[in-house]
């Protein structure tokens, strides 16, 4: 771990009971596999995969909605595992989460003024008028004007009940925000928005973003490195300018194929994903991309987990030619750099 590190996640395992009732016997779920990852003061780290892949998981671990099967979870050098009580509600002063779904985070009966208010009061940071002319000044900086605190969710659109999600969130002055998916369910003029502004408190207060994504093309507007899960274990990890440039891992390489480009000028390459993924109800021993591995040198040492071949300063992939990509997977012209 950096001596720089907020956050460090190191070995995180989380698994899930699942009946199969066929078999007669319960199995689990491996949602996540041994992942470890830091993310420094002032940085924004993206978390990136499909559906499924276990960010979700990772981000509710840090925050202790869910317990770590195993792994250690350290906060400013401080192991969280152990924390209960009131060490925990220290921590979640300093750590807070934007949820996926603006509507279903907030609570459809309580006014959103009282819901951004409410972790004022809880911390014991402010009370009476003084706690209001928070909420008030809140509401300003994340874009909404003070009046709508007398709303409630139903009366705002998507894009303002997210704003309002972001407000709660910065209320008790957090150091580290974890955004799980916060953009998805927006608009893309919306989308743009919500970034821009999420951009700019970083910048004004210092904070660190976790932000957990599936969109390639969102991640590259927000992060400073990104880390790519595949089914429970990050695969690559680069600086976002080198990974979008120079992406090493062929599950990367097939998600950055992905993104749409409008301009017919930009050489765009397909990279397929053939076939399902292996089943997740136990432990995957070999790589877990094996089965529908586009790179055409792959071979059998692939059914071996790969080691995390160093490409570059601060950039790694879980592959066993990570070194020499292949041209045929050669990254696509006109690619900027990130932030």
């Amino acid at each position: 771990m950096s001596a720089a590190s907020l956050l460090a996640v190191e070995g995180l395992r989380k698994t899930y009971p699942v009946a199969e009732r066929a078999l007669r016997r319960d199995a689990r779920v491996h949602a996540v596999d041994g992942v470890s990852f830091t993310v420094s003061r002032g940085e924004t780290l993206a978390l990136v995969g499909e559906s499924g892949a276990g960010k979700s998981t990772i981000g509710r671990c840090i925050v202790h909605l869910e317990d770590a099967d195993a792994g250690r979870i350290t906060y400013d050098g401080q192991d969280i595992g152990p924390w209960r009580g009131a060490d925990l509600k220290a921590f979640r002063r300093r750590v807070q989460m934007v949820f996926q779904d603006p509507y279903g985070s907030l609570n459809p009966r309580m006014r959103v003024g009282t819901a951004v208010r409410e972790p004022v009061e809880v911390h014991r940071i402010a009370k009476g008028r003084e706690a209001a002319e928070r909420v008030a000044a809140l509401f300003e900086e994340v874009g909404l004007d003070p009046d709508f605190r007398r709303r409630f969710p139903h009366e705002l659109s998507g894009g303002q009940r997210q704003r309002v999600g972001i407000a709660r969130a910065l209320a008790p002055g957090p150091e580290l925000l974890v955004l799980d998916e916060p953009v998805s369910a927006l608009d893309v003029s919306v989308q743009a928005q919500v970034l821009s502004l999420l951009v700019d408190l970083q910048a004004r207060r210092g904070l660190a973003y976790l932000f957990i994504a599936h969109d390639l093309a969102v991640v590259r507007q927000v992060a400073h490195r990104v880390a790519v899960l595949y089914l429970g274990r990050i695969v690559e990890e680069a600086p976002a300018g080198r990974l979008f440039a120079d992406a090493r891992h062929p599950y990367t390489r097939a998600l950055l194929s992905a993104v749409p480009v409008p301009d017919p000028r930009v050489h765009h390459v397909r990279v397929p994903l053939l076939g399902d993924p292996p089943s997740r109800h136990g432990a995957i021993a070999g790589c877990p991309l094996y089965p529908r591995c586009p790179d055409p040198r792959r071979d059998d040492r692939c059914r071996e987990r790969p080691p995390d071949e160093t490409v570059a300063l601060g950039h790694w992939a879980a592959c066993h030619f990570a070194a020499s990509p292949p041209d045929s997977l050669s990254p696509r012209s006109g690619e900027g750099a990130g932030r």
